[in-house]
Formats: C-alpha cells, structure tokens, sequence
C-alpha cells in the first residue's frame, strides 16, 4: 500500500482512502481490503460489488449442499425411526 494522500470517507462498515499507488476501499467488518490500486474511487467500488456477489454465491452454494446433508440425514434417522416403532409393535 502506497502512502494515503486524504481519506475519501470512513464509516462504521467502510473507509476509502487516496493513496500515492490508487485508492483503497477498507471493509471495517472483515477486517480487509477489498478494492486495493484502484484508478479511481468508482472502481475500488465495482470491485467491492464484484467481491461480495462472489462471496454470496459460494455462500449460497455452501447452504444448499449444506441443508441438502441435513436433510439427506434427517430422512434417515425418521426412516430408522418408523422401522424401529414397526418391528416393535408387531
């Protein structure tokens, strides 16, 4: 990171920073940068927008194969169950 010329803004979830190498977009939240030297203040925020649509689908992605697992083991365990009940009811 070059030397910060001025800070653009900074709020309790982002900073945006001049710096002698571009700008530099701060996520307070995850503690990272997530536009690093950026040409210009609009692109350090395409970048954060492309950063977090990437971010969302792998995080949907988890969750669907995730509650698929869930599902897959609940479906198991009433199966285990109903037989269980069955074979001790007969």
């Amino acid at each position: 990171m070059g030397k910060a010329i001025r800070n653009i803004f900074k709020n309790e979830m982002f900073s945006l920073t001049e710096c002698t190498d571009g700008y530099y977009l701060w996520d307070n939240v995850l503690k990272m940068n997530i536009g690093m030297y950026c040409k210009t203040e609009q692109e350090a925020f395409i970048k954060r927008l492309d950063y977090y649509q990437r971010r969302l689908s792998e995080v949907k992605q988890d969750y669907k194969d995730l509650s698929s697992k869930v599902q897959t083991f609940v479906d198991q365990v009433v199966d285990q169950d109903k037989i269980y009940y069955y074979e001790n009811t007969q």
